[in-house]
């Protein structure tokens, strides 16, 4: 499935704990996430049919690949991820699937992602991903993105947006507060909690290959505009460029590969 052992589990390890634990703490984070996966995967499955082949940029464990697996169980999902922490738990979930799912070590700040994948794909996607990105970056991933694509093939992304008035902005960043606080429940892990007891049990070598791996980050937290976007990816040679969901400062936006 993979192209590599990303990390060496404990001879005790519960990956469906931790992917849980690991699911239960995004939906804290974002609101209506379960929404989003289904209108992405609706969205792939009614315009690039059933058994297509999709790539997903920072899959993570693999959630939003799992939903398009119950949308299209004859696709051909690739995911692809920095992490190798969060490699190996999409490893395991993914067991058995066969010619189905294929998984990849890649770096998206280093466009040499592009090689290692076995030519086109039907569809792109990602969620909560691309934020972590500078923007030259992000706007470099996007003709990658073009390039990968089929003619007609669909690009997706769920993630954070921002706004051009400050005073906007703010008002999403307080209802985001507020949301977050709203949802904080006993037994529900916040990003730092998860990630240290994760890497804690996992142990030194594998929080030393993670954090050699993803190095420093230069993303904009708070995403940046639609407008943004929507200019980028029309440079990049992308139609049909509109946004497809929005919630205040979240959205899924994307275009079609001309």
């Amino acid at each position: 499935m993979g192209n590599a052992e990303w990390v060496e589990t404990p001879r005790r390890f519960d990956w469906r704990e931790w992917v849980e634990r690991w699911e239960a703490m995004q939906a804290r984070y974002l609101v209506r996430r379960k929404e989003r996966f289904e209108i992405m995967s609706r969205l792939v499955r009614e315009t690039q049919g059933a058994d297509c082949r999709v790539l997903d940029l920072g899959c993570g464990p693999g959630s939003l690949m799992a939903a398009l697996l119950q949308a299209m169980p004859s696709a051909q999902i690739i995911g692809l991820d920095v992490d190798p922490t969060l490699l190996v738990l999409a490893e395991k979930r993914f067991a058995g699937h066969g010619p189905h799912v294929r998984l990849i070590q890649g770096d998206l700040r280093d466009p040499g992602w592009l090689g290692l994948l076995d030519g086109p794909v039907n569809a792109v996607v990602s969620a909560t991903s691309l934020h972590w990105l500078s923007s030259d970056t992000l706007a470099a991933t996007y003709s990658l993105v073009a390039r990968v694509l089929s003619q007609g093939g669909l690009f997706l992304n769920a993630d954070h947006v921002g706004s051009e008035s400050p005073l906007i902005q703010e008002l999403w960043d307080t209802r985001r507060f507020s949301v977050l606080k709203s949802k904080m429940r006993d037994g529900v892990d916040d990003w730092k909690g998860f990630w240290s007891d994760y890497l804690g049990h996992l142990g030194p070598r594998a929080r030393q290959s993670r954090e050699t791996a993803l190095g420093e980050w230069e993303g904009v937290e708070s995403g940046l505009p639609l407008s943004w976007h929507f200019e980028r990816l029309r440079e990049s040679g992308f139609t049909s460029v509109d946004c497809f969901w929005r919630r205040d400062g979240d959205a899924i936006y994307g275009g079609i590969r001309g």
